[in-house]
């Protein structure tokens, strides 16, 4: 048997190539998160602390979870 490859999309092939440094581990990024959305709510959004915006694009359990306190925060 054999099995059809697909192509990756754009937005598929610019996750795996996303920058990685500075490395940011999900604890260290739930550690900053709440800091990260306090800039952005004062209107700094690009004071966040080294690497989370890089984690936060790359990882989705920890970008949900920083979308969320938002959320809240805004509310």
């Amino acid at each position: 048997m054999s099995r059809r490859l697909t192509s990756l999309t754009a937005g598929q092939v610019g996750a795996l190539t996303l920058a990685t440094e500075p490395y940011l581990s999900c604890e260290q990024c739930f550690d900053l998160v709440d800091e990260y959305v306090e800039s952005v709510v004062a209107g700094r959004p690009h004071a966040a602390p080294p690497g989370l915006e890089e984690h936060l694009a790359g990882c989705a359990a920890c970008a949900q979870e920083a979308h969320t306190l938002l959320e809240l925060v805004r509310e």
